[in-house]
């Protein structure tokens, strides 16, 4: 799967339930927390960052990056 750079900053991650509906998803919100509930199962687990049991953030560059070769870009 894709590695997460090492250049990584703060702005590059987004609390997920803001992700969820923001402009920068292209998703729909029902697809995206699909992609989260089976990221085990289909490569977007490393674009998810458990801050607590029920807390994740989005780091939004590996998300496109997983999102891009699910799609075939």
């Amino acid at each position: 799967m894709t590695n997460t750079p090492t250049n990584t900053t703060l702005g590059d991650f987004c609390p997920k339930n803001t992700f969820a509906t923001h402009p920068d998803n292209p998703l729909k919100e029902s697809e995206f927390n699909w992609l989260f509930k089976n990221r085990e199962a289909n490569g977007f687990k490393e674009a998810f960052v458990k801050v607590t049991a029920r807390n994740f953030l989005v780091h939004v560059p590996t998300f496109t990056q997983c999102l891009a070769d699910r799609r075939g870009a």
